[in-house]
C-alpha cells in the first residue's frame, strides 16, 4: 500500500518506520524534502520509505496521515490540495478547545476520514507491547469501509485497535483518557498504555 504521512516528528516518523517494515511503500510529506533531518529518518527507515513535497505526497498515497501539529492543519491541508475519495487518517490534536476531528473533517472536503493514532503516547506507538499484551488504540469514522483499512494498518504496527463507532464517542474517549493522562503521567511518566479488557462473545449453543 502507498502511505503518504504529512508530518515527520515522533507520531509520524514511529507509524511509517512500523508501517515500511511490513512492506508499505511510505512517502513522507515535508515543506523541506530533502533537509538533513528527512535524509536522516530516510537512512533509519530504510528503502521503502521517500521524501517528497506535502502536494506530491498527498498526490501519491492511497492513505494520507496527518500527524503535524494542530496549529498547521489548515496549512497542511491547503498544500495536499485534492483529497477526494483518498483515506484520511487524522492522528492531530488541537489544544485550544476546538475539535480536530470536526476541523479536518471541515477542511478535508471530499476524504474518507478516519480518527486514530492519536490516542497513545509516542514511545507506547514506538513499542506496543507491554508484557503478554499489545496496546490499545481508539479510532472512529462514519465511513466503514474506511475503518477497515486503518484497522488492518494498526493491528500491522502492533496495536490492539478498538472502534469506537463515530465522532461523538470518541470526543467522551479523548475527555476521559485526558484525564486518565493528568492523573497517571506523574507516576509513570510518559512510556505506559490503556489495555481494553473484552470478553469474546459467546456463541449460542
Amino acid at each position: 500500500m502507498n502511505i503518504a504521512i504529512i508530518g515527520s516528528g515522533h507520531i509520524g516518523g514511529t507509524l511509517g518506520k512500523a508501517w515500511a517494515a511490513k512492506g508499505h511503500s511510505v512517502t513522507f510529506g515535508s515543506r523541506d524534502p530533502q533537509s538533513e533531518r528527512m535524509r536522516a529518518l530516510l537512512e533509519l527507515i530504510g528503502p521503502n520509505a521517500a521524501t517528497a513535497s506535502v502536494k506530491e505526497a498527498a498526490a501519491i498515497g492511497e492513505v494520507v496521515v496527518l500527524a503535524v501539529p494542530g496549529t498547521e492543519i489548515g496549512r497542511v491541508l491547503e498544500e495536499a490540495e485534492d483529497l477526494r475519495r483518498k483515506i484520511v487518517i487524522n492522528a492531530t490534536i488541537l489544544f485550544d478547545g476546538r475539535s480536530a476531528d470536526e476541523e479536518v473533517r471541515r477542511l478535508a472536503n471530499g476524504a474518507r476520514v478516519v480518527r486514530a493514532f492519536h490516542t497513545s503516547t509516542w514511545e507506547a506507538l514506538a513499542n506496543p507491547r507491554f508484557g503478554v499484551a499489545n496496546a490499545t488504540l481508539f479510532m472512529s469514522s462514519e465511513d466503514e469501509e474506511a475503518k477497515q483499512t486503518v484497522l488492518q494498518l494498526g493491528a500491522e504496527a502492533g496495536f490492539d485497535m478498538v472502534d469506537t463507532g463515530g465522532a461523538d464517542a470518541m470526543a467522551e474517549i479523548e475527555k476521559a483518557l485526558f484525564s486518565f493522562w493528568t492523573a497517571l503521567s506523574p507516576r509513570f511518566g510518559r512510556d505506559y498504555a490503556i489495555r481494553v479488557l473484552r470478553r469474546e462473545e459467546v456463541q449460542p449453543s
